[in-house]
């Protein structure tokens, strides 16, 4: 029983793997994204939390400096928003690697 638990959660883990992408904003700004067990990561580098859906019904992740928001998914694209803690926003999309 124990073996079977072992193999179920190693097999599990690997499926809680969500999306990669690249994306692009209209400042200019390109950027990967990776999203794992409500992590939003960018770049490889820098993490922000699943914070909720917002009115829209797009996702949103965010840490003390920047947030950002997911819209629907449209074949192998979808829309991207980011907005830094000053306020200033970009939007743009991004493509499924």
């Amino acid at each position: 029983m124990k073996l079977f638990f072992c193999i179920y959660a190693l097999f599990s883990s690997s499926l809680a793997y969500a999306y990669q992408a690249n994306c692009t904003t209209n400042d200019g700004r390109s950027f990967n994204i990776s999203v794992r067990d409500k992590v939003l990561t960018v770049d490889n580098k820098y993490h922000h939390p699943y914070q909720g859906r917002t009115d829209k019904g797009w996702y949103e992740y965010a840490n003390s400096k920047y947030t950002y928001k997911t819209g629907s998914f449209k074949g192998d694209e979808f829309p991207i928003e980011v907005i830094k803690g000053r306020g200033k926003r970009a939007s743009g999309q991004c493509r499924f690697r």
